[in-house]
């Protein structure tokens, strides 16, 4: 909270200075919240890159302005891993190639989330060829929601240790 008095009262982090990014964090939740009721199971609206870089860099110039950037890893995790299996998958695939003229997969398909969503016996050629059951669609964003919700909360947590 940017108010000394209600930071106290509410027992969260004084951020002097923090006014104008109390009122925008608390419409960005909001837009955020509407957003996902219509983009649950059966989703009617999708975010795309436009909205979804958007989100990724007010979140990066939030950690900055905060001075709290070491946290951004822990808040991003799903980000980061989604980002790491695409990754990994593209160069893991292109350094099999070249040793070996068959190029091997370490996912069924990247990014990680469409790993789980195909069956277990999908891929052949990958490295993670143990069966895997297949997540239903409705069942798998909200798994991926209750990850990033448990990292929103040891974020939050972490914030305030100085």
């Amino acid at each position: 909270s940017s108010h000394h008095d209600m930071a106290g009262y509410l027992n969260t982090m004084f951020i002097p200075g923090a006014e104008e990014l109390v009122i925008f964090a608390a419409t960005l939740v909001g837009a955020t919240a509407g957003f996902l009721w219509y983009n649950s199971y059966p989703a009617q609206v999708f975010m795309g890159d436009t909205g979804s870089l958007a989100l990724g860099g007010i979140i990066g110039v939030f950690a900055i302005l905060i001075r709290k950037e070491l946290l951004l890893p822990i808040l991003c995790g799903i980000f980061i891993a989604e980002f790491t299996s695409s990754f990994i998958q593209r160069f893991y695939f292109k350094y099999t190639r070249m040793r070996t003229g068959k190029g091997v997969r370490v996912f069924k398909m990247a990014p990680l989330h469409h790993h789980f969503q195909l069956p277990g016996g999908a891929a052949t050629d990958s490295i993670l060829k143990r069966p895997i059951a297949k997540i239903p669609e409705a069942k798998l964003p909200m798994r991926f929601w209750l990850i990033g919700i448990l990292l929103a909360v040891v974020t939050i947590v972490t914030l305030k240790i100085r």
